[in-house]
């Protein structure tokens, strides 16, 4: 088996358990079989036919478990994933993740990306800022810390395009985009006066844009442009 059939059938087992499904070996290997034919229908890699079975069936069964408890009169039940989407959630991307950093930061979410970091500073990083670890390492992910749960993180195929990377990494954590964050740093953007700002903002934007933006990070200026409406279509997309 591969390594990443190896580490989507650790994420089908899990998946699997959380649904408390009786035959746990059994299921993980029809899903592997599962994703083996719809790579030869759909004429995708392996990779990209197990990211999007994974995606697809957590999902449905996120959809089905939230249904069941709404039905029973009870609150909604939480992301499978059991991250809560609170103003405290932080990504911390491995080094090949800089543009999902950047991405993720677009969506409304904190996203720290060190360049170089190397796998044992990923993990020290992570339970010192208590971080989501994204990576694209499948050998990192069978390391004892994140096999076991002890820090949180997610595998991100490496194959699959940047937003099919944020959406699985979002429906997998059961969350959706919230305001944007500056893309550069992931500090929190603040409404600026016009005014105050005049000396910063390009004539001709000054005569057609009246809202404007500022990272309170970086101090970075922003306003809806042509630039930001590709990335809010994009992030609707999702």
């Amino acid at each position: 088996m591969s390594r990443i059939a190896n580490a989507y059938a650790s994420k089908f087992k899990t998946l699997l358990s959380q649904f408390h499904a009786r035959r746990i070996e059994q299921g993980t290997r029809w899903f592997l079989t599962r994703a083996e034919r719809l790579s030869e229908t759909e004429g995708i890699s392996p990779a990209q036919a197990l990211a999007q079975l994974h995606a697809r069936t957590l999902a449905s069964w996120r959809g089905f478990a939230v249904r069941h408890v709404k039905g029973a009169g009870q609150e909604a039940a939480k992301p499978i994933a059991g991250f809560a989407a609170n103003g405290s959630l932080v990504f911390l991307c491995d080094a090949g993740l800089g543009g999902l950093a950047r991405w993720l930061r677009a969506a409304g979410y904190e996203a720290i990306w060190i360049p170089d970091i190397d796998d044992d500073e990923l993990l020290r990083e992570g339970a010192r800022r208590q971080a989501i670890i994204l990576t694209t390492d499948s050998m990192l992910m069978e390391r004892r810390l994140l096999r076991d749960g002890i820090l949180p993180a997610v595998w991100v195929p490496p194959t699959l395009k940047m937003l099919e990377q944020l959406a699985l990494v979002l429906g997998e954590l059961g969350l959706k985009p919230r305001e944007s964050r500056c893309m550069s740093c992931g500090g929190e953007l603040q409404r600026v006066d016009k005014e105050a700002v005049r000396d910063r903002i390009p004539p001709r934007t000054y005569r057609w844009r009246d809202e404007f933006f500022e990272c309170a990070r970086c101090r970075k200026l922003f306003w809806h442009g042509t630039h930001w409406e590709k990335i809010t279509t994009r992030l609707h997309k999702l």
